[in-house]
């Protein structure tokens, strides 16, 4: 799925409508977000200032907890906190990163880690697929650090298995090696391994998780490891203009994702697995994978890619109902289109029949307009 923004047309017909197949309930108005804001009980707190925060470090601690390490770092951004994370692990020797050539960090950021900070990749993997410990043991060379995505959302958002992701801990661990945990997404991840986020993170040296995405914060993320390596990156921190002056509206929604959404992520799977069973049914369609890991999947349509967002976009003025507007072509069907479903809150506007009808209405709209 590309990463675009979307446009302010599409932002403001997204709010016009009254159900929503992706993602949480939008906040309407910036007033409508703050005002949640100022709901919660630390909003009577002062400000924090340059990371100098009661309420901030609370928060840090806390998902350092979360995660059972023993100290962590908020970040207004992903891109600032894992650039730290993989130039902090290796070192001066700027030692070679092996992650899934699908990963975030080499798409989505941009290969930053190699254009801005000198490092570089080694591609593990092969497309859709997570690696595992044999790919690792075929690399030419030593890595410094692994980075395994949990999940792999340009692959489908697929975990590995638990037992691959223990021997890929334990073969990091035998030979030296840094492993690093892209947890964007690891609040969803937890429910498919029946663990708690403590024993997943336990695997990893360090962990990278963030606040906006199934927890619907504004922004920020925190990195949690071992002390050192924590301290090790505050220069990092301001050489990536990571430490701003003020980010209580980011902590505060951050708190207000950790007590409302976190409690929900195993209803959202299971929600996403129902919902995805039936959506194989309808002829022609496709899921990846066939039963989802996380709340979020991939859908594959039998409609041509260009003409599927107008058509998305139509449904949503006629019917109320955001669909989304984002389509690309489909790896599974010729011609096809591939579309994200994520499962939040907003799912409790709808039921599956009602998002699988809106869905077939979206397709043969899109094939009208390709006749």
């Amino acid at each position: 799925m590309p990463a675009l923004s979307p446009s302010q047309a599409d932002i403001e017909l997204r709010n016009r409508c009254t159900r929503w197949l992706n993602g949480h309930r939008p906040m309407r108005s910036m007033r409508e977000s703050l005002q949640a804001l100022l709901a919660l009980p630390e909003a009577d707190q002062p400000l924090d200032v340059y990371g100098d925060g009661a309420v901030l470090q609370t928060l840090e601690a806390d998902v350092a907890t979360l995660l059972g390490k023993p100290s962590g770092r908020f970040f207004h951004k992903g891109v600032a906190c894992q650039l730290a994370a993989l130039r902090v692990w290796c070192g001066e020797g700027q030692g070679p990163v092996a992650l899934h050539p699908q990963s975030h960090i080499a798409i989505d950021e941009e290969e930053a880690f190699e254009r801005l900070m000198g490092l570089r990749g080694l591609r593990v993997g092969e497309p859709d697929t997570p690696f595992t410990v044999v790919d690792l043991q075929a690399l030419a060379e030593k890595p410094a650090v692994v980075v395994v995505e949990l999940p792999l959302r340009r692959g489908g958002f697929r975990l590995p298995d638990w037992d691959a992701l223990v021997a890929i801990s334990a073969w990091c661990r035998a030979n030296g090696v840094k492993l690093h945990f892209d947890g964007a997404r690891l609040w969803e991840s937890a429910p498919h391994y029946g663990r708690s986020l403590a024993e997943i993170a336990a695997l990893a040296d360090s962990v990278y998780v963030s606040f906006y995405k199934g927890l619907g914060g504004l922004a920020g993320s925190v990195l949690a490891g071992p002390e050192d390596f924590i301290a090790a990156l505050a220069p990092w921190k301001s050489r990536l203009a990571g430490n701003v002056f003020s980010l209580y509206p980011f902590v505060l929604s951050a708190i207000a994702g950790l007590r409302r959404q976190l409690p929900l992520m195993g209803g959202y799977r299971e929600r996403a697995r129902a919902l995805a069973q039936r959506l194989c049914a309808e002829r022609g369609w496709r899921v990846a994978p066939d039963l989802p890991h996380t709340n979020s999947f991939q859908l594959h349509l039998p409609v041509d890619p260009a003409r599927l967002p107008d058509a998305l976009r139509a449904i949503a003025a006629e019917r109320g109902f955001w669909l989304g507007a984002r389509a690309v072509p489909s790896v599974l069907l010729a011609d096809g289109a591939m579309v994200e479903v994520v499962i939040g809150d907003a799912a409790e506007g709808w039921t599956d029949n009602e998002a699988i009808e809106a869905l077939r209405a979206a397709v043969s709209q899109a094939h009208r307009a390709s006749a």
